[in-house]
């Protein structure tokens, strides 16, 4: 049974209805002992899209306070799993006070799943997760959405814990001083003002403004209820609400999804000045370099490896430790071979069953270096020809948009998209880009239907992408099951095996394809989709913030098949990059409410409104020895000639001579073959030693390399000895056959 703490030193915790952001204040000392499972459960009220009832669901988010050993946050053996499937295993990581932590990984890697794991909202499968007892925490997931009905001021302030208490601290004292102004009330009131001052009150409103400007809304928003923004801008309340909280462990999931480039900037700067501790998930390199990271944790492979380094070195030293790695499994490899083959030529002889045994048992507890395991396949995309359609695809005609006709977001729009156009629509966050849009699509009927028109060319098949599409999936379906419902609305010839293969070629491949889609990621689910527009033929594709949620691989194969596909294109993004390489010939802007469409390329220009206002060692021996060698072969040729010559006049001695050093050669063979043991032994052991420092050095590439080569030389030495081995055991093997 759950024991109840006491009201005054339970655990705070204040949970975002749907937004997983919380904040957990720290008990008193007393209380630290307090195991989880004593903790009392926190009820939380889910709210799904704006202005949809809201349905109340029970959750235990239990963080794991305790001994982390001096650090913010400690893993201990930790394993994570999603359904059936191992994510990561064998995770042991300090996260030190005041680190920056980029987490990186392709989709589906399991970067979330840990984050949740971290936060106490999933548990891990093996080991401990372990936040530090003074710490508080606060997360951030990707598809946070506010979905409350405070003000958005209201909404974003709410969070700030130790503000609300000192202003209610001194709210009370000063109830106390005004019926009794007694010198301990004063006192109690100047100490509870003092701690308001010491909670930020003085510049509470400052704080606020900041970061609310920042993430880009206007003054006259901020008395706004939450339910009248959209979802894109209820995921910047959710995120304004957790930076004002201040927590001092910040996890953070893929945040910059739904920002323009002012707000990404604003937040890049803003995290490269918060003193807590920071973990990041992002699949945009901008922000990761911005974010000057500390440490680069990477998710694949079942595995996560940390770099102690920024971004960029995070990727030069991935490189270099692939390298290192395979170099050191191909000369192992190489090492094994030269063992094995002296085991099976002397295994079978009686002077030689030792040291071939000794070979045998190094063989098996030889630990196998595997190298470095190839990248995963890049996703395939591919869309297929578009049908014939008629010249003018869509029209539009003194049409006005929005949701209410006293403040239409754009109006008057005349305009006529044609076959061949590829048009991207730019314009900062709430300028109307997302109405036009739906407006193109026929989701947002025109304010006056009666003076406008809306019309469809002949044969037009129009494909749409919105921002949320992935996060709107039936999310009870199994995702092979989904593509091909969707797609035999249209087609009922594809197959059961097209569908897999579309997923497959996205990198859903096998079990995944058979999950439901609750169980994907986020990226994961985008590419659900995708496998949609993978299957079906259409002459129109409409896209809003299609790289949202996808990781760089995926991003970078999704406008590579935009930029081939031959049909017609309206896109919306901020990402720049993307953006640039679908070969654009329009560009859309929305002015003053008035759509203008340009036909011309990019230029830098059209980005300004979102610009923020406010083994060698090896090969080189070999290369040396091998002239000496050569040298002394011609010596050795010389001096034949000379002994041929001496031959022909005194054959008799030369032959007694050569019989005479043969036969010395002979009689020292065993001491000699004895000797050669001991030195390949003790050179051995040497190398072996060296193998153990390249372990241990770690990333540190020079020493890696320098214990590399030294093993490298000693490899060499080693096997010139067993050359000379093999030679005196050819030799002795013939002068017992004679």
């Amino acid at each position: 049974m759950l024991k109840r703490i006491p009201a005054a030193l339970a655990l705070v915790l204040v949970l975002a209805a749907a937004g997983h952001a919380f904040v957990r204040l720290p008990l008193p000392a007393s209380q630290q002992r307090h195991s989880q499972s004593q903790l009392q459960a926190a009820t939380v009220t889910r709210t799904g899209t704006p202005k949809k009832a809201a349905a109340t669901a029970t959750y235990t988010p239990t963080p794991n306070y305790g001994d982390t050993q001096g650090a913010e946050l400690y893993l201990d053996g930790v394993a994570v799993s999603a359904g059936a499937t191992s994510l990561v295993s064998g995770v042991s990581w300090k996260i030190n006070k005041g680190e920056r932590v980029g987490i990186v990984g392709g989709n589906g890697a399991g970067k979330s799943t840990m984050l949740s794991v971290i936060a106490g909202y999933n548990l891990p499968e093996e080991g401990t997760v372990t936040v530090h007892p003074r710490a508080t925490l606060g997360y951030l997931v990707q598809t946070a959405v506010s979905g409350s009905t405070r003000t958005l001021k209201e909404e974003a302030m709410s969070q700030m814990t130790a503000f609300h208490d000192a202003e209610a601290a001194v709210a009370q004292a000063e109830a106390r001083a005004n019926v009794d102004p007694s010198d301990a009330n004063l006192l109690a009131l100047e100490r509870a003002q003092a701690l308001w001052v010491e909670a930020g009150g003085e510049d509470v409103e400052r704080r606020v403004d900041n970061i609310l400007s920042g993430l880009g809304f206007q003054r006259t928003d901020y008395s706004r209820p939450c339910t009248d923004f959209s979802g894109g801008w209820q995921m910047r309340i959710a995120l304004a609400r957790l930076l004002l909280g201040e927590p001092s462990l910040l996890l953070l999931d893929e945040p910059t999804n739904h920002l323009d480039s002012a707000a990404k900037d604003w937040l890049m700067h803003f995290l490269t000045s918060y003193t807590g501790t920071v973990l990041l998930v992002s699949h945009e390199e901008e922000l990761l370099r911005a974010f000057q990271c500390t440490t680069v944790a990477e998710l694949r492979f079942q595995a996560l490896e940390l770099y102690r380094c920024g971004y960029d070195q995070f990727l030069e030293q991935r490189d270099e430790r692939a390298e290192a790695l395979e170099a050191a499994a191909a000369r192992q490899a190489k090492e094994r071979a030269r063992v094995q083959g002296f085991i099976d030529r002397f295994g079978a002889k009686a002077t030689m069953a030792s040291a071939a045994n000794s070979r045998k048992l190094k063989l098996e507890k030889m630990t196998i270096i595997e190298g470095p395991q190839a990248a995963t396949k890049r996703p395939h995309l591919r869309f297929p020809l578009p049908p014939k359609v008629m010249p003018e695809l869509l029209k539009l005609r003194n049409a006005s948009f929005g949701y209410s006709p006293a403040a239409p977001l754009v109006e008057q729009v005349d305009f006529t998209l044609t076959r061949g156009t590829r048009m991207v629509l730019l314009g900062p966050n709430g300028c109307g880009k997302s109405t036009v849009l739906k407006a193109l699509t026929g989701i947002l009927p025109p304010l006056e239907a009666g003076s406008s028109d809306r019309t469809l060319g002949e044969g037009l098949e129009m494909g749409v992408f919105t921002q949320d599409l992935a996060q709107d999936l039936p999310q009870d379906q199994i995702a092979v099951d989904y593509v091909l419902a969707t797609v035999r609305q249209k087609d009922m010839s594809i197959t059961d095996q097209q569908a897999r293969g579309a997923l497959g070629a996205l990198g859903l491949m096998g079990e995944k394809a058979m999950r439901p889609i609750s169980a994907l990621s986020g990226g994961e689910k985008a590419r659900v989709a995708l496998s949609v527009f993978a299957l079906l033929p259409h002459n129109l594709l409409v896209l809003d913030e299609p790289s949202n949620h996808l990781d760089i691989g995926t991003t970078e194969t999704l406008s590579e098949a935009l930029a081939e596909y031959k049909g017609t294109l309206v896109v919306i993004s901020h990402n720049k990059a993307f953006v640039e390489k679908l070969k654009v010939t329009h560009v859309g802007l929305i002015k003053n409410r008035r759509l203008v469409v340009e036909e011309r390329m990019l230029r830098p220009t059209d980005w300004a409104f979102d610009t923020h206002t406010g083994g060698s060692g090896g090969s080189g021996a070999a290369a040396k020895a091998a002239p000496a060698k050569s040298s002394s072969s011609k010596g050795s040729n010389k001096a034949s000639g000379g002994k041929q010559g001496a031959a022909v006049a005194d054959g008799g001695k030369a032959n007694y001579q050569d019989q005479r050093a043969r036969f010395k050669k002979v009689s020292a063979a065993p001491k000699r073959i004895a000797k050669l043991q001991l030195i390949i032994e003790e050179k051995e052991k040497k190398a072996e030693e060296y193998g153990k420092k390249m372990y241990h050095a770690g990333s540190d590439v020079a020493k890696v390399m320098e214990f590399s080569e030294r093993k490298e030389a000693l490899a060499s030495e080693v096997e010139a000895l067993y050359a000379e081995w093999d030679e005196l055991e050819d030799l002795l093997a013939e002068e017992k056959g004679q």
